[in-house]
Order: C-alpha cells, then structure tokens, then sequence
C-alpha cells in the first residue's frame, strides 16, 4: 500500500475534480511503474487551516503550502534496484508537478518504507510483489482469498 496524506492549505484541492485528478496521477504512477493493483493506492486530502502550520516556527500564509507524507508498504526502494528511488522520486515530482509546483504552491515530501509484518488488508496478508497471487489482485482490482493468506 502507498498511502499518501497530503496535507494542504485552504483554497488549494478544493474542488472533487481536482483531488480527483491527483489521486489519479499517483495511482498511475504506481499501476504503470510498479505494477502495483490500483486499489492498494490510498490518497487523503486534509485541509489544514494556516494558523494551524508553522514553518521555521512561524505561520506564512502568502503562499499555499502542502506537505505530502507517504508510506510504502507493499514495495521498497530496495526491492526496485540500484537508483530505484532516485528514478522513482523524479517520476513521483513530475507527476505532482501540475498540481503543486507548476501552480507556485511551497511544498515538501517524505516517503518512508514502511514494514509489510503488520500490513493485512481485509484481514488478509497481501500477496508478495509481482507474485501469481499480486497478479490476480491487479487483474480483478481488489483483494480475493489466495493460499498463502
């Protein structure tokens, strides 16, 4: 599972279509490069208002900022080879680039890699990266029964 929490000032996706279309565009990037089954990919948008985030210890509200915290369970940037993350970061900013960058937003990401020991969805343990068993979850889009559970 990614899981993207991405933490906005008011006024910046406010509207449905726009957090639709960058929940979309982070999904992709983990459908087409990792080929990971869409629905492990969870996007929230939290709103929070400008005296509620200091930075430098200070509110600075000229500006909209977004902070994006990721957690990647289901694959790590060891699992994907020398560079991986490099390569996956810049994939990662040209996709966020017309939402945020492009727009004049200040911004920051951090992505952790978080251990798949606890990680179960519907009570089930998901499937190794690009196992059979992963294949079938991409294929019909959502977690079925699979032996090794």
């Amino acid at each position: 599972m990614p899981l993207w929490n991405i933490y906005h000032s008011p006024g910046v996706f406010e509207s449905p279509e726009n957090r639709k279309t960058l929940a979309a565009d982070i999904t992709k990037l983990y459908t087409t490069i990792v080929g990971l089954p869409a629905f492990y990919v969870v996007v929230r948008f939290i709103c929070t208002p400008n005296d509620t985030t200091f930075i430098g210890g200070e509110i600075r509200d000229e500006k909209p900022f977004v902070s994006l915290v990721v957690e990647h369970v289901a694959v790590h940037k060891n699992d994907g080879g020398e560079n991986a993350a490099q390569i996956f970061s810049d994939r990662i900013n040209e996709a966020l680039a017309p939402h945020i960058a492009e727009k004049g937003y200040d911004w920051e990401i951090t992505i952790s890699d978080t251990a798949r020991d606890y990680w179960r969805i519907n009570g089930m343990v998901p499937p190794a990266w690009k196992s059979e068993a992963e294949k079938r979850w991409v294929e019909l889009n959502r977690p079925v029964e699979w032996e090794g559970k």
